[in-house]
């Protein structure tokens, strides 16, 4: 595989495990990755103090933000050669905007590319997971743009719908590929030149087998989910299924994104404050039944999760509500369109002997064994290498 240099407009590098993420992990070990912070989708707001402090921070240390901390020497190696955060407007739709940071994000990542000597024939790709990147699009002597939609923007929750739609209107003209995570998502662009790249696996790491480690509940029945704890979940769900078994513990991992969430009030439903991503697997590895109790709306419609793939190379019971893309494994997964069908799901996939435990991971494993995300990285490369060819020859004639 040739060497490329990458130039990637993704979220905020550390912030949380985004598939951006993990797929540039992977391409690290190959070629030239160059990352380039979020310079957001909304207009800032007087109640962003505390996010406006940590993007203060990272223009003091953006290299440091990484969100497997604790790392072997091998995985510290497995991020981008520079991490820039930013100095631009974040101001998406507005023209003026548009100008101002097509001329300070080119200024600032031609010098940061200026710190590496490399062979000036390398092809380059510029990748945008983020629509507000597109202003740079023909600035910085990009072979190929890619453009990588994890996320429905016109249904997700804290953008500004109209003109981050605008945005992406404009960044699907230029791109030269576009990826789109989920079936739904992939149907919304020009078919010509969108392809499927579903979320990948770290197969390996996610089948691993752990002790518990020193936080897990004192509890011998435990239904786990990680994640962000946000408006996607259906606490309504949850604490149904909670005054419903007292007897089990509800563990939830990770970041509450939401002002007040009641369900914490419940004796048997447990937190723990987000961890690094690596560190997940010692709890999965010891519950029971792994949980995803999203609500039914239109940002779940289109999401393709990683905790999906993550789940079934686990290998345990998988209990969630209905929507597309977990349908794909239905066969192995406890899929519920109501409270009442939760409660029964949850009942079945206790009782299950210790054959069938075995059984059912066997065919959870099987399922996700062809989705790692090196897989996925060969996919997308090979897919970046014809696009290039084909530039090259219409070049030549």
């Amino acid at each position: 595989m040739n060497n490329w240099q990458w130039i990637v407009f993704g979220e905020d590098w550390g912030r949380h495990p985004s598939s951006t993420q993990h797929l540039m992990k992977s391409i690290t070990r190959k070629h030239q990755v160059y990352w380039v912070n979020s310079i957001g989708l909304r207009r800032p707001k007087l109640t962003d103090g505390k996010r406006i402090i940590e993007k203060l921070k990272q223009l003091k240390d953006a290299c440091a933000n990484d969100f497997n901390q604790n790392q072997t020497l091998s995985n510290v190696e497995m991020k981008p050669l520079e991490i820039l955060a930013p100095i631009a407007l974040p101001w998406p739709g507005s023209y003026i905007a548009y100008v101002i940071n097509r001329l300070l994000l080119t200024y600032q990542i031609r010098a940061l590319l200026g710190r590496h000597v490399t062979d000036k024939n390398l092809s380059r790709i510029l990748w945008l997971s983020l629509p507000t990147g597109r202003c740079v699009i023909d600035a910085l002597e990009e072979d190929v743009v890619v453009y990588y939609v994890g996320d429905d923007f016109s249904a997700l929750h804290g953008v500004d719908h109209n003109k981050v739609n605008f945005e992406e209107v404009e960044l699907v003209k230029c791109a030269d590929i576009i990826f789109a995570a989920s079936d739904n998502i992939a149907r919304q662009f020009p078919q010509h030149k969108t392809y499927l790249l579903p979320h990948g696996v770290d197969l390996k790491h996610f089948s691993s087998v752990y002790k518990r480690p020193n936080h897990y509940p004192d509890s011998d029945l435990v239904v786990g989910y990680y994640g962000s704890i946000t408006r996607w979940l259906n606490f309504e769900l949850i604490t149904f299924l909670a005054r419903a078994r007292p007897d089990i513990t509800f563990l939830f991992i990770g970041k509450i994104e939401i002002d007040d969430c009641p369900m914490f009030e419940y004796e048997n439903i447990v937190h723990l404050v987000d961890m690094p991503h690596e560190e997940l697997i010692k709890y999965a590895a010891n519950w029971q039944v792994s949980l995803i109790p999203f609500v039914d709306n239109e940002q779940i419609r289109a999401c393709n999760p990683l905790k999906l793939r993550e789940y079934l190379a686990i290998g345990h019971p998988i209990l969630s509500t209905k929507y597309p893309a977990v349908m794909e494994f239905s066969e192995c997964i406890y899929i519920a369109e109501n409270q009442q069908q939760m409660l029964e799901q949850l009942n079945t996939a206790l009782i299950l002997s210790q054959a069938e435990l075995k059984q059912l991971k066997d065919v959870s494993r099987k399922m996700v064994e062809s989705s790692t995300w090196e897989a996925r990285c060969d996919y997308v490369s090979t897919l970046l290498m014809q696009k290039l060819t084909d530039k090259d020859n219409i070049a030549c004639n």
